[in-house]
């Protein structure tokens, strides 16, 4: 029972009153009360959580106002451990992961609704604290906490979303960074956890649902994940390194921001009129209005030539794309900075590993003023003068541990079709070294099987994979050569003392010889 606090007084709820609630609450109320006590979300706004209003890649969730009545608004709070922990164990149980499908989806007894409703949260709740505690104490406690840290006010107003417009117009400024800080500083770990947190950070398999890919979330490198989300929201450029199948178009995916323009690839004028085209909303008439005018301005110096130009220009707004294809690639880059403000648009690379040497002059114009993300499978150095304001982040393949559960992830529907789930476990990791693509890939020829027997587990093999090497039968005629050299030497009489210290060293070998034999048989992409 709860019974250290006196809740007729309390301000805000001790961290080992929270605690015995979590504790004693399922997986799913687990994380809908740490919404609530971590994110300062309202009971309405928590169940009303639908799976596109969660950015896991920049640990923030995005909360539809429910107090505005003229105007719908949003505000963005970002998420603490212990709620990104919460929500990684319920990921792994919530059947629906569409982008419009509710979090926390009704219980079987509800008789209708698309969400848990407030009752229910209520019930849960009073029966897990003794009756003693109520919804709205969990919202109070994250204001209270946030505020007696000696955070500003303005930033809990704006984690808080408060319905009196006078007040949030001051605080729609907020600064992301504040918000930052201002959850970070309501983790009470005892010294010693915030240690080994800082040494063995927890493992957060899944990071991100996606809505494109071949999977619906990420698994491995949070590091390399957490760097590009801090780079993105610092706004430093970036390059993003890795072969084929590490995940880079995955990994993008996943950005998510206001002002991202996409490209496959940087390729020559055709790239920069369809930067234009985005800016402009596809408004062709919008961009020749903004050449029309340009291009008047600059001749108002020469009277005489201003007249021809927009007689020129007149004849051309017929053929708008005509007009736009007529600037040069130096004009269309000029034009691309003239109409954006410094860092106001993010514009992402898939691929930049054919990248042209004019190419490579248009970024160097463009990196100081747009912020870039440049992905590639390796950029040749004279190629690379581009890149001196960047950030590397190089993606390496999974490790064995992350490799595994991407294959427990995947692999999961057809579970009860694979007679050894471990040697189909060993032999996916050691086909495909770990290259997510590859896993995926294999997987799904593995899908097609009705039945995956052993033999059927061996037999398919990655594509991309080289060919086994076989050294069992070289190493058996070796140690049977040498054991007939101990043999013959025992034979010999006095001469028999090298060939008896040869046969001896292999016959040491030959209980080695199956690791080794092992060994040989690797594959490597």
């Amino acid at each position: 029972m709860i019974t250290s606090v006196d809740y007729n007084r309390v301000t805000v709820l001790p961290l080992h009153v929270q605690e015995t609630l979590i504790k004693k609450s399922n997986t799913k109320y687990q994380t809908l009360f740490l919404l609530m006590l971590d994110c300062g979300l309202r009971v309405t706004e928590a169940i009303s959580l639908q799976v596109k209003h969660f950015n896991f890649f920049t640990q923030e969730i995005i909360v539809k106002s429910l107090k505005k009545r003229n105007k719908q608004t949003y505000r963005k709070i970002p998420m603490t451990n212990r709620v990104m922990d919460a929500l990684n164990n319920y990921w792994l149980i919530l059947k629906d992961k569409t982008p419009d499908a509710y979090i926390f989806p009704p219980g079987k007894s509800a008789k209708k609704g698309k969400h848990l409703n407030r009752t229910s949260v209520w019930r849960q709740i009073k029966n897990k604290s003794d009756n003693y505690v109520y919804p709205h104490m969990l919202r109070h406690t994250f204001a209270t906490r946030v505020v007696n840290e000696g955070n500003d006010i303005r930033v809990a107003q704006d984690l808080l979303g408060h319905v009196d417009i006078r007040t949030t117009q001051i605080y729609l400024h907020v600064a992301e960074s504040e918000r930052r800080a201002a959850i970070k500083s309501i983790e009470q770990q005892p010294w010693y956890l915030q240690l080994y947190r800082r040494f063995f950070p927890a493992k957060q398999i899944i990071l991100t649902p996606t809505q494109a890919g071949m999977t619906r979330f990420h698994v491995g490198r949070t590091k390399e994940l957490a760097k590009l989300a801090d780079l993105m929201h610092k706004k430093v450029n970036t390059y993003i390194q890795a072969p084929q199948g590490l995940g880079k178009s995955h990994l993008l995916d996943n950005i998510k921001g206001e002002k991202i323009l996409r490209l496959d690839e940087f390729a020559g004028k055709k790239a920069l009129v369809g930067l234009l085209l985005e800016i402009f909303k596809s408004d062709k008439q919008g961009i020749a209005e903004m050449l029309f005018e340009v291009k008047l301005t600059e001749a108002d110096a020469l009277p005489d030539t201003k007249d021809l130009i927009q007689q020129a220009l007149s004849k051309e707004r017929g053929d708008l794309t005509k007009l736009i294809s007529k600037e040069s690639i130096k004009r269309l880059v000029e034009l691309l900075i003239l109409v954006t403000a410094p860092q106001e648009y993010t514009i992402i690379i898939d691929d930049a590993t054919d990248i042209t040497k004019a190419g490579v002059k248009n970024l160097e114009k463009l990196k100081n003023h747009f912020h870039l993300i440049v992905a590639a499978r390796n950029i040749k150095i004279d190629k690379g003068t581009f890149l001196t304001n960047f950030e590397k982040i190089e993606l390496q393949p999974l490790n064995r541990e992350e490799a595994t559960q991407l294959i427990n992830l995947a692999a999961r529907e057809m579970y009860t079709r694979i007679e050894d789930y471990e040697a189909f476990k060993n032999h996916i990791w050691q086909d495909t070294g770990g290259n997510p693509l590859y896993i995926i890939e294999i997987i799904d020829r593995y899908s097609k099987e009705a039945n995956i027997s052993l033999e059927v587990t061996k037999d398919i093999r990655h594509t991309a994979a080289h060919q086994e090497i076989n050294m069992g039968l070289p190493l058996i005629i070796m140690i049977s050569g040498l054991m007939i050299l101990r043999y013959y030497g025992r034979e010999a009489g006095e001469d028999s003392s090298a060939f008896m210290f040869l046969g001896g060293i292999f016959l040491v070998f030959a209980l080695f010889a199956r690791p080794l034999a092992n060994l040989g048989k690797r594959k490597w992409i």
